[in-house]
């Protein structure tokens, strides 16, 4: 796997990250709060935005993300799941919410 590229969850670290799919995760300092992937036309910097404008409540309080390009969905996927498993999020059986580990 590729580094993480990593920036401030703001205007600024947005405008670097890739127009390109792949998978990312927003951090509150040492808290990972979110684990995302792109899909259709949405791309890195587009679902960033998303998160930093408040589109999905909570995660625009993230104080910096990290993200990895893909070149397929396929990838994209393969990326994702490694942030995840990494995290030390899991999801609830049953209901699809996150919660840490522990």
């Amino acid at each position: 796997m590729t580094s993480p590229q990593e920036g401030p969850l703001d205007e600024a670290g947005i405008a670097l990250a890739p127009a390109s799919h792949g998978a990312y995760r927003l951090w509150d300092r040492e808290r990972v709060l979110f684990v995302g992937m792109t899909s259709g036309m949405r791309t890195l910097r587009s679902e960033l935005r998303r998160h930093w404008r408040g589109d999905f409540g909570h995660t625009q309080r993230a104080s910096h993300f990290e993200c990895l390009a893909a070149a397929t969905a396929g990838e994209a996927h393969e990326h994702y799941l490694a942030l995840y498993l990494s995290s030390g999020l899991r999801a609830e059986p049953g209901t699809g919410v996150a919660r840490r580990d522990g």
